[in-house]
């Protein structure tokens, strides 16, 4: 019965996304048209001038009261010499400012580079160098970093105008919002649609940060997006935004979608397990935009009998875990779940419209997946020289097409743009977007998340999913995070599992090696765990593992308690011991 459930509800979804989505692409969406977020936000200003559209730190600001910045900031762009394509950074927490000074860079026809807050050293100068920017903007928070990584560099000189956020402007610097007030001049940009808006950078856990091109056309493809398919916003509704805006769900899904229907927008700098409810209750907030982990921290928290009774009625995002999503809705009474899947760069995404726990969405006729070699993503090809496709229940690359209507912009560095286009893909000329992410197929083209390629990793001829082992882990007793992935050891072939993981006080070896035994296979369990009270972790809540698969499970390395599954059981591990392992004079 819930086989035909799931395809009964398939029919209805593709009914209602071609219907939907069709006049919007054929009608709306051409490159050489003027429409941008700007023609949102300027309706919104002239017919509810006085209704509130943003809160943050408990200030409103009316639509109204928005325009007045706008052009402040607007003006002041101008008056830096900032032009129409020229480029500025933004180093900046989430505050009402962040997105008026956006619009202001929209007004003038500038390009934001929209920098991640977590990036520090070598990645932020990285990033800024690439950009070709001519100022920039930092919270007073990170303006000690960001010094420290521009000094002795040739980018030291660049003008730097500072925003008070959680710290004071320090004296000696350059008082933006200040500054912005003394300034309204500015000469507004004529747009079309394929004009760079932004560079949004990538936030993935390996290398240096790559700056994804962002137009004013992905802007509004993914505000149509958010608003008519994830969230189904109304001018009543207000927003609860705590997702980092320099990323695109939060940005795009979230605010850019809000902007369609003139609803409020309450943002917050940092998201808060703690005053979550609180702030629900206060702002009387009714929608939501998550990541997983945010979801998992409100689990975490003690039960309260506000749980049940709060305004929000639906919430959208990406990464909740199977084993969280029912028992996060039943626990705090959410009506409705639409996960969604997609990346900054890609050129389409799915969404799941029925709550289907565990899925993504379905796959549509622009997407497929290939068979791959899992390791590092090549596919296997056929005996013609062209890809082939998995079956049901099979795991593989997931690719999208890409044609006059579903275009890839591409990154600033042409090399990584050709990289992730991969070429006569089933026959002579075709392009396809190599999205990086291992898919499982499903009954009814459902799909899920299985993993990143290159996150998984082969231990005695088996190919081991990092995320298959995470969420079996994640499920034992006393457990509230972990992070999976393989390890080099010099005398073995292949990598061996190791887990990171944060623990509760309840949290014992003996009832955690039971749930090893009892739930993986040999080639699946973690031979090594690394307890933790830091998990590391993206500003948009990815796991980072570079920098533990290096450190491996070296005692010398590590100041955390390392531990390894000795004939059935987890011993801790001292530098004997790692050189035993090391030089094969222990087992696996």
């Amino acid at each position: 019965m819930s086989t035909l459930k799931w395809k009964l509800l398939g029919i209805y979804e593709d009914l209602y996304y071609y219907a939907l989505g069709l006049p919007r692409i054929l009608f709306t969406w051409k490159d050489d048209a003027n429409l941008t977020l700007l023609n949102f936000f300027d309706k919104n200003v002239e017919s509810y001038p006085n209704d509130v559209a943003l809160i943050f730190e408990g200030k409103e600001l009316t639509w109204k009261e928005a325009n007045e910045q706008v052009n402040k900031y607007a003006g002041f762009l101008s008056s830096q010499g900032i032009k129409k394509s020229d480029c500025f950074a933004m180093l900046m927490d989430n505050s009402s400012d962040f997105v008026l000074l956006l619009l202001a860079s929209f007004r003038i026809g500038s390009v934001a580079a929209l920098i991640n807050t977590t990036v520090a050293g070598e990645g932020l100068k990285h990033v800024i160098s690439i950009s070709n920017v001519k100022m920039i903007t930092v919270g007073a928070s990170h303006l000690e970093k960001l010094n420290k990584a521009l000094e002795n560099t040739n980018l030291s000189d660049l003008p730097i105008f500072v925003m008070e956020d959680s710290e004071a402007i320090p004296d000696g610097s350059i008082n933006l919002k200040k500054l912005a007030n003394q300034f309204s001049s500015f000469e507004p940009a004529i747009h079309k649609m394929k004009d760079v808006a932004a560079y949004i950078f990538t936030s993935g856990t390996t290398g240096l940060p790559k700056a994804a091109l962002v137009d004013h056309a992905k802007l509004v493809k993914g505000s149509f997006a958010g608003h008519y398919l994830c969230f189904g916003f109304k001018r009543s509704d207000r927003l609860y935004l705590t997702l980092p805006l320099y990323h695109s769900t939060g940005l795009l899904l979230g605010w850019a979608a809000s902007l369609r229907s003139g609803c409020a927008n309450v943002i917050k700098a940092k998201f808060s397990a703690s005053d979550f409810w609180d702030d629900i209750e206060k702002y009387k907030a009714n929608k939501f935009i998550y990541v997983g982990e945010l979801c998992r921290y409100l689990m975490n928290m003690p039960p309260s009998e506000k749980d049940k009774h709060n305004s929000i009625t639906r919430i959208s995002g990406n990464g909740l875990r199977p084993d969280i999503w029912e028992a996060f809705q039943k626990r705090f009474n959410i009506n409705q779940i639409r996960e969604i899947y997609g990346a900054t760069e890609a050129v389409g995404m799915t969404i799941n419209y029925f709550g289907r726990a565990g899925m993504i969405g379905r796959k549509r006729s622009d997407s497929t997946i290939i068979n791959c070699n899992k390791d590092d993503g090549t596919p296997i090809l056929n005996e013609k020289g062209f890809c082939t496709k998995i079956d049901q229940g099979e795991t593989g690359l997931y690719i999208q097409r890409i044609n006059s209507t579903a275009k890839f912009q591409g990154y600033l560095d042409a090399q990584a743009s050709n990289k992730k286009i991969l070429q006569n893909v089933f026959k002579e000329g075709d392009q396809y977007f190599n999205t990086g992410d291992l898919i499982t197929l499903h009954d009814n083209n459902w799909l899920s998340f299985a993993d990143r390629v290159g996150d998984t990793y082969r231990w005695k001829s088996e190919n081991v999913s990092t995320m298959e082992v995470a969420a079996i882990l994640n499920k034992a007793s006393g457990v509230l995070d972990c992070n999976v992935y393989g390890v080099q050891i010099d005398s073995a072939e292949g990598k061996a599992g190791m887990a990171t993981m944060s623990v509760s006080e309840d949290f014992t070896f003996d009832s955690f090696t039971n749930h090893v035994n009892e739930n993986l296979n040999s080639f699946q369990k973690p031979y090594f765990l690394r307890l933790s009270n830091n998990m590391q972790t993206t500003g948009t809540f990815k796991h980072q593992k570079e920098d533990l698969k290096k450190q491996g499970f070296n005692p010398e390395l590590i100041e955390d308690k390392l531990f390894f599954y000795q004939k059935n059981n987890y011993v801790e591990i001292d530098k004997s011991l790692y050189t035993r392992i090391q030089s094969g004079e222990e087992r696996f």
